[in-house]
């Protein structure tokens, strides 16, 4: 049987993270895999959080009406990828909704304890810094790759330029020397002298 570790790695959702803006301000949501499924929002200041295990994420499912756990896991994911979220504050806990409709998901978070927040800031601030380094890693590879392109195709272009160019040698007719004493408008005939008439001593 699957783990519920393995579930959550294999539909994508054990680092998500959006920016989203709520009610004026703006909130980082983001989740990561421990023993538990930790969802957590900041304001940059504060943190919620919640540890979920494959009881409560079954719960939340049901509560959802979705039938399948991977349906419901890619519901979470697809809400993180197009920004469809929404945090909503609630007393002394936020409500984190993913989705749209009957089929949204919400999910109570709680206030972290102070070694917690620090744990989790401290987290999720190296793994944006190393998502970020290796975005601009795999854009600067992409970049080589367009410019080694362009430069092969402009080496091709100039070449097969060269090539139509005319070339010594090929389709052009050599001049034949023209032989003594042969004519000029029928070169297999010997010319003939000029008649001077009957000439009398």
């Amino acid at each position: 049987m699957t783990s519920f570790i393995t579930l959550i790695t294999d539909a994508k959702c054990r680092q998500l993270h959006r920016v989203i803006k709520s009610g004026g301000e703006k909130y980082l949501c983001f989740t990561r895999v421990t023993s538990a499924w930790i969802v957590c929002v900041t304001d940059g200041v504060s943190l919620w959080k919640v540890d979920l295990d494959e009881e409560e994420t079954d719960a939340l499912r049901d509560l959802a009406g979705i039938n399948a756990m991977e349906a419901f896991l890619t519901r979470f994911r697809n809400g993180f990828h197009s920004g469809d979220i929404n945090v909503a504050m609630v007393g002394n806990k936020v409500t984190l909704t993913v989705g749209k409709g009957s089929t949204s998901v919400n999910v109570d978070l709680y206030e972290a304890k102070a070694a917690e927040k620090k744990s989790e800031m401290q987290n999720v601030l190296f793994r944006l810094a190393e998502t970020s380094t290796k975005l601009d890693a795999d854009l600067d590879k992409a970049n080589q790759t367009i410019d080694t392109l362009k430069a092969q195709k402009g080496t091709g272009a100039a070449q097969a330029f060269m090539d139509l160019g005319p070339k010594k040698g090929l389709n052009q007719a050599k001049a034949k020397p023209s032989k003594a004493g042969m004519s000029v408008l029928n070169p297999t005939s010997k010319k003939r002298k000029a008649a001077h008439g009957v000439v009398f001593d």
